[in-house]
């Protein structure tokens, strides 16, 4: 009977273990929705930037963002010198085809950033299944070892 009992006690252990894995595996799994809808929103961006770049002319007038949340109107001078901001806030002086492939490139490593996220979304996905699986297992030997001790 000693033996049903300690059985029975691991049986329980495994499961909780299974539960803390899983709810750890859904964490990771609304992290990585979070960080989807962030480079979404950088694609947005990206897309943006790139209709603006193509339809950029001298003496049109704009909006200028000044941080913050703050434009001033003005009028573009020299529309062939883009600053380009690479990383670490360090800006690059380019041309607007530059600034576009610069775009493009930007664009690629969201792309495949993304791609990455979504293998990652299906291996948890994976995993949770394999989890709901083997607790329904578990649960079902559990009833039937209470059964059995009751009986």
């Amino acid at each position: 009977m000693e033996g049903v009992i300690m059985n029975e006690n691991e049986e329980r252990d495994h499961l909780q273990n299974l539960a803390v894995e899983a709810d750890a595996h859904q964490r990771r799994a609304q992290d990585i929705q979070n960080q989807m809808q962030t480079l979404q929103m950088l694609e947005v961006e990206m897309e943006k930037t790139e209709e603006a770049l193509k339809n950029l002319k001298e003496g049109k007038n704009a909006l200028f963002n000044l941080g913050s949340g703050m434009f001033i109107s003005g009028e573009m001078k020299d529309t062939n010198k883009i600053l380009v901001n690479v990383g670490s806030n360090i800006l690059i002086e380019m041309n607007v085809d530059n600034a576009l492939r610069f775009t493009t490139e930007r664009k690629k490593e969201v792309s495949e950033a993304k791609e990455e996220l979504i293998k990652g979304m299906q291996a948890i996905s994976v995993r949770l299944n394999e989890i709901d699986t083997e607790a329904r297992a578990i649960i079902k030997k559990v009833k039937g070892l209470e059964s059995a001790g009751g009986a």
